[in-house]
């Protein structure tokens, strides 16, 4: 480390600072600014980005920058105005394989190893609260690399500059060790000018491609881990490294400007050759623009809209073209991925002035927070009534929090979005579809809590951010916390202790085998599912957190904690320790706040898994007056949950992931209250705890209050609450308790017993109630506890903890025992009364009405059905009587005002639909909805009832389906018209299917919201069609796919085709892929890639089959019996199951149903989902999701086909010259001419190829081995070689011939008669090429080798004597032809020394076989070591070269060395010296003949060739030769043309 000057003129050493990680870089940055342009036409954008750095260690010579996507102008990329060098490597290329890979579906892996770049899991990780000493930024990709000149570099007069630190004169709270980043002379300012190329991730355009009508805007897409922002512009991708920003985007100004041609540059002429400038136009014509749409004037003069994290500081139209303009921003320290902007013609709505009265402004001052709201023209009205929570929320936040900490909150309303919502600094970028009109009521819930949850995580999340990943459930469960919290005030503290309850159940079922909370941080990259889970329990963990707190004298709980932490923030909120939040640091702020310690708490929540399941048993003891309680924790699932289809590619990226679930404590300890509500009706609460000292079992004995004996209701307290008449005070005993305002006490007289078939307790059941000691007893009744407890509690106390206690909670778990019960009548008295009592939370009353489906039983006389019919003609129908005395009860019209009410109202219909009778839902319970359906009367309603008939369409195809089908084929086919039954139903099918296509016609002419009746008549077809109650129409979807429907509907139709089990049909499967592919908006890829995940799960699964199995008959024995296949249906089911239990199985079960001959034979989905995968739309994430889905189904290939480009060669002709005859002086001289070059392509090789393979192993008993010579003809003209029978060879005529002598070596046949040889004669010119490791080594022992007679066109033209007989020829092995030779050991019989074989018993020689040796791998290591030493010993070193010599020359030179080393030829032979001596004497005779240069020779102890078998009764060579034909080749010399001396000149 160089040192440091400080301020004070006195020199000081700085202490050494720690290395950073590796991957890290010794730089801060100070400020970065950004310019961009925006281009509609051409969807791209440019600019330039300036870094200004802050150097720690000024002896680096290179920083690198995070860039993707883009061109950057590397010759222009400047430090502090000077040009430097930089070089730059797009990540995003990764994504396309090279030209030369022809991959397929099955080199997945190699694709995903090629890619692997780019996941976001391979950078490191330094803490915020290290970066105090380390001083260090963690680029994402390091793609972009700038060369900072040192002293001997650009800045010569400038040298290096030493690191200062601020004194403590500057600043008194500053660290010494801190750096300056305000000292600009320490800093380095680098900008970068880029330019963006095929936009995939970080930009999206909406309404500028050909046929979207919609309004053009764009947007930035953001996501929480690092690579998204750095697709926008070059920055530091580091979530951690935060920085003032100064941003500055140049955009059309008017709609009328986004599609206008642009403006014509100067281009280049053609013949300049010089390199253009970045920026500059080639002199390429212009690729073709889309059609500009057709604007109306109104939508002309519309103003394009900037709208960006931080505050507008300047708006001025550009000086170089008055059609745009330009707005800059200011924003305060942000990371990189918090920065967002969208550019459109925003609507601008004060949601403050509209929504904030002046009091509340008044009161809140300073701490008031600027709202403004941006949407698209005409959905200004929609913005009001959806936002309007927003204002009251950021009202209730600055008080009971702290104050927003940014100027404005800014909320844009934008297409295509995938999440609903997304997070940036001072703005929340928002899906339009959170919109709803002013008369629609039923998503208003859900969406103001997305809306609130936007907001608080401008709080925590963009101001306040994690330390590191571990510590991102901090932040989200503050976030929901913080929601919550406001709601409670919105909708009631009974919403909000029913809906944290109610995660707490869905909690318990799902953190199974699940990651701690604490490790949950470093997976939130692979799915949206896990940040689901995190949102699901972080809130319910500082819950319980914030209940224990609170039971600390003088603690205020966990919400102090929360808004000091805000207040600290937003005092330092350029500190980096006060705007990051650790675990550590949050439990430190607690236990200071509280003086509670929740170490237990956090080692059992945040850093383990799991929920505990108690179960309760609790005794009354007489003897002491006490009561025992017994309370035993279980951990682990009773049995495992089957995977189900959206639970399938969870499973599957956790298991490739390698995420790893967390460790269940043994035992969860910490307080626990509980309430005892004794005889007297007075609750007495006691506060316990379970401590480690309790792993077998929790006793706790809790002391009596009251006197031993029931005090229960009187008869006359029961009669006056029936009457609804007074009771005497005088009239009470002493030991009677009456109850005034009991819940749940309406239909108590007899007529509605007998009007609505109630009933009570039997009498012994009564004997029991009277011997209690208490009514009830609550188990964690102030909810500290995530759990699942059961009870040995009888029925009478859990229906006194309904209708007597007070919370919702109480309520909830008294229903859930009813649930978990049997079929009772005292269960659905009781459970009716919760419906028809309006007291109840209307959470409360709709777990009743659904619970009394279970209710319509035979054995009850279905009185459940009955009472859900009289319970919605109580509230929703009116009683008409007719003349004939005839009752009715039409559906009174519509009134939402009360929306507890319209919540019953809707859930009826659906629990009605559901009742069974006889397998079916009855007569009367489906006309009742029918009826509801056709007299359903809106006209006098305030709100729109557009899902309330969805609802009822719902509920209509659910009372269709039947509990089993008995028949083949659909339902409605096979309905006898002449059973009355039978005909009833039909008829009911076909007008209900009128009804839902009704409606679905409707929502053509009139638009309902979001087409909601268009989705559910989908949705409801496709029910019917699944369940086989109508035949399959996948058409009736199909015609819903095109672009012209809104995305939701599109979606469904997809979903819709997939549950049918279209997916295993070709022509759906590809359309589907094509879709989530290539389609434009992000929203729609997104949604149909779940839905194929579904569809791939069910064929995991077994529901979905590609081929359809063809029904097997069932066999039929001697005696009539039919055989069923018991055994092989029982073994399929539990294959079935097992796939369902681990999704190692289902993925084993989905790779066979791929792999079967059957699948084999339609590849389409293997060809369609490939094209998905290359796709040049889909961003980094889908294309991972793709890939990843192919290793799902496909097993990888270790094979790679490359294409590889011919070689380029240039063919030359000579042009005949032309010349005047007039001239004679034009005449060209003689030795000049005219070349052409013409380039081509090489498609055939030079030379034959010949394979060559290693030799085998030598056989030690083999001495001898021959040669074959064999000629291999390229033309169709003949040779005119042979041999005589005696004496020398005569010399044959000299005729050329375009053929090659391939030499091969063979094994050494048995001693023969030598016989004359047919050796090619004459100067043919051929080539001889020798294998140097054939000749040189012997082979092992083959039978000996006879070749096959040549036949007359190969022997001088003759014909063999018909008298003789032809020679058997013996059977070759394919090595003998093909002179391959196997690298294996060969099994061979051994023969005498001889070399001759053995002759047996009958006087016939032994035939001795070679056998290929095939258990080479089997053989042991110290074996194959001996074979391959022998092998390399006896291979030369020239054994893998071939070595081509002209014949001719070659011949003379083996000739003499043969003469030498064999023996003397017998009479009547011919010898191979004779014949190469031959072909040198033809070679000589011609000497008009240029020789050809000799090609490189063998080596000399690899010249001399063996003896060749000899072929008897060969046709003699003619006796004298003919007359060689003369050849004449001109040679011509081309001599340059002259050129004129300038020095003569």
């Amino acid at each position: 480390m160089p040192a440091a000057v400080m301020d004070g003129e006195a020199a000081v050493e700085l202490a050494a600072v720690p290395e950073p990680p590796q991957g890290a870089e010794r730089y801060v940055v100070v400020k970065q600014e950004v310019e961009l342009e925006l281009d509609f036409r051409d969807q791209s954008i440019s600019g330039v980005s300036t870094i200004q750095l802050f150097l720690i260690d000024t002896t680096i010579e290179e920083v690198s920058f995070d860039a993707r996507q883009c061109e950057i102008d590397v010759e222009n990329v400047t430090v502090d105005g000077y040009k430097t060098k930089a070089s730059f490597s797009d990540p995003h290329d990764l994504m396309q394989a090279p030209p030369e890979w022809q991959l397929g579906v099955a080199n997945h892996h190699v694709m995903m190893k090629r890619m692997r770049p780019l996941r976001p899991e391979n950078r490191p990780e330094v803490p915020i609260t290290e970066r105090e000493k380390l001083f260090c930024c963690v680029p994402a990709d390091r793609s972009l690399r700038v060369t900072l000149p040192d002293g001997e570099g650009l800045f010569k007069d400038e040298p290096r500059r030493p690191l200062k630190i601020k004194t403590a004169k500057a600043d008194k709270d500053a660290s010494l060790d801190r750096p300056d980043p305000q000292d600009e002379k320490n800093n380095v300012k680098i900008s970068i000018p880029f330019r963006s190329k095929m936009i995939r991730d970080g930009l999206h355009f909406v309404g500028v491609a050909e046929g979207d009508s919609r309004y053009p805007h764009v947007y930035t897409r953001h996501s929480i881990e690092p690579g998204t922002a750095s697709c926008i512009f070059p920055c530091v991708d580091d979530p951690s490294s935060r920085n003032p920003w100064k941003i500055s985007i140049k955009c059309p100004r008017t709609l009328s400007d986004v599609f206008a041609e642009p403006k014509p540059a100067t281009a280049l002429p053609a013949s300049d050759s010089r390199k253009r400038k970045f920026g500059e136009l080639a002199s390429t014509p212009a690729r073709p623009q889309p059609p500009r749409p057709a604007l109306v004037e109104e939508d002309k003069l519309r103003e394009m809209t900037v709208v960006c994290s931080g505050n507008l500081t300047g708006e001025q139209i550009d000086p170089k073209d008055e059609r745009k303009k330009i707005m800059t921003f200011d924003c305060q320290i942000a990371a990189a991925q918090h920065i967002a902007f969208a550019v459109g013609p925003f609507e601008h709505i004060d949601l403050c002035s509209e929504f904030r009265t002046e009091e509340a402004d008044e009161k809140l001052g300073a701490n008031a927070a600027k709202i403004h709201a941006y949407c698209l023209p005409g959905r200004g009205d929609e913005v009001r009534h959806t936002c309007a929570p927003i204002v009251a929320a950021a009202d209730y936040f600055a008080p009971e929090f702290g104050k927003y900490p940014f100027e404005s909150y800014k909320i844009c309303f934008l297409e295509d979005m995938v999440s609903d919502t997304g997070a940036a600094a001072s703005m929340s970028l928002c899906s339009t579809r959170l919109l709803y009109p002013e008369d629609i009521i039923d998503p208003d819930l859900d969406v103001t809590m997305k809306l609130v949850h936007a907001l608080a995580t401008q709080y925590f999340g963009v101001h306040i951010v994690p330390n590191q990943r571990s510590d991102y459930w901090l932040i989200v469960g503050i976030q929901w916390l913080m929601t919550f919290c406001f709601l409670r005030v919105l909708c009631g503290n009974n919403w909000y202790r029913f809906h944290l309850k109610n995660m707490a159940d869905r909690l318990v079922a799902a953190d199974v085998n699940r990651p701690s909370l604490y490790d949950m941080g470093k997976y939130l990259e692979i799915g949206e599912f896990e940040l689901d889970f995190l949102a699901l329990k972080a809130p319910l963990v500082l819950h319980i957190l914030d209940q224990r707190l609170s039971k600390v004298p003088g603690s205020t709980g966990i919400m102090r904690v929360i808004s000091s932490i805000v207040s600290n923030a937003n005092i330092s909120s350029f500190e980096l320790l006060k705007t990051c939040l650790s675990s550590d640091q949050f439990r430190q702020s607690c236990e200071k706040k509280s003086q509670y310690r929740p170490d237990e708490l956090w080692e059992q929540w945040v850093k383990r898994s799991g929920c505990p399941k108690m179960l309760v048993k609790q005794r009354f003891n007489k003897k002491n007056l006490n009561v025992d309680i017994i309370i035993t924790q279980t951990q682990e699932p009773a049995a495992p949950k089957p995977i189900n289809r959206d639970d399938f590619w969870r499973e599957f990226q956790e298991q490739i992931h390698h995420v790893e679930p967390g460790e269940v404590p043994q035992l969860f300890t910490g307080p626990f209250t509980i309430r005892i509500h004794e005889a007297d009706g007075t609750p007495y609460e006691h506060y316990l705890s379970i401590t480690d000292r309790d792993r077998q079992g929790t006793t706790l004995s809790i002391a009596y209050n009251t006197k031993y004996k029931r005090l229960k209701r009187t008869k006359k307290a029961q009669a006056a609450a029936t009457n609804n008449t007074t009771i005497d005070k005088h009239d009470v005993q002493d030991d009677d308790v009456i109850y005034f305002n009991m819940l749940g006490d309406v239909l108590q007289s007899q007529q509605d017993f007998n009007n609505w078939g109630l009933q009570d307790w039997p009498p012994q059941v009564q004997t029991q109630m009277d011997g209690e000691s208490y009514e009830w007893i609550r188990f964690d009744c102030n909810f500290e506890w995530i759990c699942e407890t059961l009870t040995d509690m009888p029925g009478y106390m859990y229906l006194a903890q309904l209708q007597q206690d007070r919370d919702v909670i109480a309520h909830q778990d008294a229903m859930l025992f009813f649930k978990r019960g049997k079929r009772h009548g005292v269960a659905s008295t009781i459970e009716t009364r919760t419906v028809m009592d309006r007291r109840y939370y209307h959470g409360i009353r709709t777990m009743a009405v659904e619970d009394l489906t279970k209710q319509a039983d035979p054995d009850l006389n279905y009185i459940g059905l009955a009472q859900l019919i009289l319970s919605f003609r109580h509230y929703f129908c009116e009683k008409i009587v007719g003349k004939n005395g005839g009752v009715t009860f039409p559906p009174t019209p519509n009134d939402f005002q009360d929306k507890a009410q319209y919540a019953v109202q809707s859930a009826i219909p659906g629990a009605i639909a559901r009742t069974r009778e006889r397998g079916r839902c009855s007569k009367n319970g489906r006309n009742f909805l029918l009826d509801l359906l056709l007299f359903n009367d809106n006209s006098e309603n305030e709100y729109s009832d557009q899902f309330y008939i969805a609802k009822l369409l719902d509920a209509l195809t659910t009372s269709l389906i039947p509990e089993k089908l008995e028949t083949d084929g659909d339902l409605l086919s096979n309905l006898k018209v002449e059973d009355d039954e039978d005909l009833e139903f039909k008829r009911f099918i076909e007008k209900t299917i009128e009804e839902i296509d009704k409606y679905r016609r409707m929502d053509e002419w009139t638009s309902t919201y979001q087409n909601i009746w268009t989705t559910t008549a989908l949705n409801c077809k496709m029910r019917l069609m699944k369940a086989h109650v109508i035949p399959t129409s996948p058409l009736e979807f199909v015609q819903y796919l095109q672009d012209d429907n809104i995305d939701l509907v599109r979606i469904k139709g997809f979903e819709c085709l997939v549950e049918l089990g279209m997916l295993a049909k070709g022509p759906i499967m590809k359309l589907l892929l094509s879709y989530l592919s290539t389609d434009p908006s992000p929203f729609v890829r997104d949604q149909l890639f779940k839905i194929f995940c579904k569809g791939v799960a069910g064929i995991a699964f077994g529901e979905t089959k590609l081929i359809a199995e063809p029904k097997k008959e069932a066999e039929v024995d001697e005696s009539g019996l039919i055989i069923e296949q018991g055994e092989a249906e029982v073994l399929q089911r539990k294959l079935d199951a097992v796939r369902r239990d681990d999704i190692t199985q289902a993925l084993m079960a989905l790779k066979h149903e791929l792999k079967t001959e059957e699948s084999k034979k339609n590849p389409e989905l293997a060809v369609a989902i490939w094209k998905a995968v290359e796709s040049n739309i889909i961003g980094v994430r889908e294309k991972f999701q793709l890939l990843e889905l192919c290793s799902a189904m496909f097993e990888p290939e270790d094979s790679l086909l490359l294409t590889v480009k011919y070689p380029r060669v240039w063919k030359c002709t000579r042009d005949p010259l032309e010349f005047s005859v007039a001239v004679p002086e034009a005449r060209p001289s003689k030795k000049q001419c005219v070349i052409r070059f013409t380039p081509g392509f090489r498609t055939e090789p030079r030379k034959p190829h010949i394979e060559f393979r290693p030799p085998e192993p030598p056989s030690s008993e083999v001495k001898q081995e021959t040669k074959k010579i064999v000629n291999i003809k390229l033309n169709s003209a003949k040779s005119f070689s042979g041999g005589s029978a005696s004496g020398p060879p005569t010399p044959s005529p000299l005729v050329r011939k375009d053929s090659i002598s391939v030499t091969i070596a063979r094994p050494a046949a048995s001693p023969a008669p030598a016989a004359s040889s047919a050796v090619p004669r004459g100067g043919s010119d051929s080539i001889a090429v020798q294998p140097a490791a054939w000749v040189a080594k012997p082979m092992a022992m083959s039978p000996p080798l006879i070749p096959a007679l040549p036949s007359s066109q190969q022997v001088n033209g003759s014909t063999p004597r018909p008298s003789e007989k032809p020679i058997k020829v013996q059977n070759k092995r394919k090595s003998d032809n093909t002179g391959e030779i196997s690298d294996r050991p060969k099994k061979s019989i051994k023969s005498d020394s001889s070399g001759t074989a053995r002759p047996v018993a009958n006087g016939r020689p032994q035939r001795i076989v070679t056998v290929r040796f095939t258990l080479w791998e089997k053989l042991p290591e110290s074996i194959q070591k001996e074979i391959y030493s022998k092998h390399k010993r006896n291979t030369s070193a020239s054994s893998s070269s071939i070595v081509a010599t002209p014949a001719g020359k070659a011949a003379q030179r083996l000739s003499k060395s043969h003469r030498s080393a064999s023996p003397s030829p017998g009479p009547g032979t011919a010898t191979p010296s004779s014949q190469f001596s031959a072909s040198s004497t033809k070679m000589g005779t011609s000497s008009s003949v240029k020789q050809r240069k000799p090609l490189p020779s063998s080596a000399p102890h690899l010249s001399s060739p063996a003896s060749v078998p000899s072929v008897p009764n060969r046709p003699p060579a003619p006796a004298t030769p003919a007359a060689p034909p003369k050849t004449i080749i001109k040679i011509i010399k081309i001599k340059p043309p002259s050129r004129p001396n300038p020095a003569t000149k």
